[in-house]
């Protein structure tokens, strides 16, 4: 008998993209200290995506953070 794939199994939808906090660090090429501490100050926003101990946010939001048009 044939198992039952999951949503999990699948991957990722479409339209579900996510920049995990490496590559936002690698985006703004800041060390994982300084992304702590600028969430902490509030000049990154909050996750979008929580899963488990990661954290991530859409490409949309970092796009508004590095316009300069998203208020954390």
């Amino acid at each position: 008998m044939r198992e039952k794939t999951t949503a999990s199994r699948r991957g990722p939808r479409a339209g579900t993209a996510v920049v995990w906090s490496a590559g936002l660090r690698e985006m703004l090429d800041i060390s994982e200290p300084t992304l702590w501490r600028w969430r902490r100050a509030g000049k990154i926003p909050p996750p979008d995506v929580r899963i488990g101990d990661r954290e991530g946010w859409r490409p949309e939001t970092i796009e508004r953070l590095l316009s300069g048009t998203e208020v954390a």
